[in-house]
């Protein structure tokens, strides 16, 4: 099967100041409680969070964990931005990477959000699809874990302004 890439830009709007939203970014612990959809789980192994730093975790089903991956920071920018790998496996079995990068700025409401992932799936479409599902539900937990349910700035839409 070739690869099939695609190109994933999602953004909200948080009402939180910028150094709230970062600091929950930027903290592993709190990432692992609000990045994972509410079925399943991901777990940091390590996570060396700066410009050349590195990280790998595993995620999936709580009892299983059965997916694992590498992340590579190749930039961070305090407060601003982080432009990081991750490449993601089922066993030996390599499914994606892609090239991520997570933006922050002030707005009227308190903090947008973007993220845009330039992602290759070497298993299909099911998997871009699977990683454009996982950033929306990331940004909207984030949005939770900071403000309270249902108390996020803006929805989350997707590359085109629609709503998702």
């Amino acid at each position: 099967m070739n690869p099939t890439t695609d190109t994933i830009r999602l953004s909200t709007e948080i009402a939180r100041p910028r150094g709230d939203v970062w600091a929950a970014f930027a903290d592993t612990e709190a990432r692992q409680q609000w990045s994972a959809p509410a079925s399943e789980r991901l777990v940091y192994d390590r996570d060396d969070f700066r410009t050349g730093g590195s990280a790998q975790y595993r995620c999936g089903s709580p009892e299983a964990l059965e997916f694992s991956a590498a992340i590579d920071y190749i930039h961070v920018e305090e407060e601003e931005f982080a432009v990081h790998t991750d490449t993601v496996w089922h066993g030996n079995e390599l499914l994606a990477t892609g090239m991520i990068t997570w933006s922050f700025a002030d707005v009227p409401a308190g903090t947008s959000v973007t993220i845009v992932n330039q992602v290759v799936s070497f298993v299909g479409g099911d998997m871009i699809d699977g990683s454009r599902n996982g950033h929306r539900i990331a940004l909207e937990q984030l949005g939770a874990f900071l403000t309270g349910p249902g108390q996020v700035g803006s929805s989350t839409t997707d590359g085109d302004g629609r709503s998702t």
